[in-house]
């Protein structure tokens, strides 16, 4: 049977010892420049040298939080990684010892141990206990560990001293190595943050570049309209464009989802349909039309909810789909508000789905609202809605106000009532109103 080596004496095992750990720190550090490689050796060489069953490190963060806020924890040697048998009362016991003591923590039955009467009744593998803890200009850090499963080791002289040297020379390796991961993890943030800023940018640049910039007017009428982006973009759109010398097309989109994808499917939604609003193709076929178009291009799941019309000012006749999107308000010269239903389901869910069109007249003094959901579902500080009935009540009462001056006023109204609430989403309108009072 071979004889193990006899263990080195304390007068002749320190310098020796420290000087080969600090030879083989070296180099794995001048090897090595990411934290959990140099966690791993110091992890497996600290278990050999201190003949125990386990090794672990644990690592505060900056803050200074204790086992709740550990932000590394080494794996345990011999065992595969992410393995850790320290309970989280065990962390918090040690690592507070070590905070409040000038020295290490030698415990030959930790969960026997009377300093620590919060773990008597706690199951673990974790008993005999030698830990130190690593500092750096004075301040813990950290904690460096070695365990055995069986209670009763007795840590000699030699176990402290050679813990010290793993522990003093180990703490600012450590520490360098960690302030090297956080910063990469802030620089990885800023780049993320960047590009995510540049992708809102191209985005918003995407959707206000298919929003009309001047108002239209339509015989008696004035087409006008306003979006109003959330800070995360979505892909709302509204337009509108004379087809010929009678008749006008007025639409408004909303795309499910936000940012660049959301603002190119909106700007397929955009020049499709004005390729098929040419006069020949009535509403419902210009909208089958774009169904199969979003539906191609659009992911799983990705929908468009949109509404379409066509305004013919000189016979005074509206004829329109509406496929999935807020009912539009025609407000007669009376008041009375007249829901505009008709149509199907959103754009984008099935290629060969049914829509129908219906005409209403469009006499004068009669008026059209249009708008996205981010108005009527506005929410203000106790997350209260906006409602539909506030709009209606709204649109109804200020039949005087007209283009501009009415945007205004409802988009006014959103804000007062949203107070400090953020924007969640886009608030988007157009109106068609007599353009004789403009």
């Amino acid at each position: 049977m071979t004889q193990e080596p006899s263990r080195p004496t304390d007068s002749e095992a320190s310098p020796q010892a420290e000087l080969e750990f600090i030879s083989e720190l070296c180099a794995v550090v001048a090897e090595k420049s990411e934290l959990q490689p140099i966690l791993d050796w110091l992890v497996h060489k600290s278990t050999r040298l201190l003949r125990a069953d386990e090794c672990s490190i644990k690592l505060l963060t900056s803050g200074g939080g204790m086992a709740q806020t550990l932000i590394f924890d080494s794996r345990r040697a011999g065992i595969e990684a992410g393995s850790s048998t320290w309970a989280p009362a065990i962390k918090a016991s040690v690592m507070g010892f070590l905070m409040s003591q000038a020295g290490e923590l030698a415990s030959s039955d930790l969960l026997a141990d009377p300093r620590f009467p919060g773990l008597k009744n706690l199951q673990s593998p974790v008993r005999a206990v030698l830990a130190q803890p690593l500092k750096v200009d004075g301040r813990v850090t950290g904690m460096i560990a070695v365990s055995n499963s069986q209670p009763g080791r007795e840590w000699s002289r030699h176990d402290v001293r050679l813990m010290g040297i793993v522990a003093s020379h180990s703490a600012s390796v450590i520490e360098k190595a960690r302030l090297r991961v956080e910063a990469e993890a802030r620089r990885r943030l800023e780049l993320e943050k960047d590009a995510l800023e540049k992708e809102l940018l191209l985005a918003r640049d995407i959707q206000m570049r298919l929003v009309p910039d001047a108002p239209l007017v339509l015989g008696r009428w004035r087409a006008e309209g306003r979006l109003v982006p959330a800070k995360q973009v979505g892909g709302d759109l509204y337009d509108y464009f004379a087809i010929d010398a009678n008749r006008a097309a007025l639409s408004i989109a909303d795309v499910a989802g936000k940012g660049v994808p959301a603002a190119l499917l909106v700007s397929t939604v955009a020049s499709t349909m004005r390729a098929f609003a040419d006069g020949q193709h009535a509403p419902r076929a210009l909208v089958e039309q774009l169904n199969l178009a979003v539906a191609r291009s659009s992911a799983a799941g990705k929908f468009v909810t949109f509404f379409y019309a066509e305004l013919d000012h000189a016979r005074g006749a509206l004829r329109y789909v509406n496929a999935g999107h807020n009912y539009p308000r025609l407000r007669r010269a009376s008041g009375e508000l007249l829901l505009l239903e008709t149509g199907g389901m959103p754009l984008g869910l099935f290629p060969g789905a049914p829509y129908e069109e219906a005409e209403v007249p469009f006499a004068s003094g009669d008026a059209l609202l249009l708008f996205s959901d981010g108005i009527p579902e506005a929410v203000d500080a106790f997350h209260q809605e906006y409602g539909e009935d506030r709009l209606d009540e709204l649109w109804r009462g200020h039949d005087k106000d007209t283009g501009a001056a009415l945007l205004d006023r409802v988009y006014d109204d959103v804000l007062r009532f949203r107070g400090a609430a953020a924007q969640s989403d886009d608030m988007t309108m157009l109106v068609v109103t007599p353009a004789s009072r403009v």
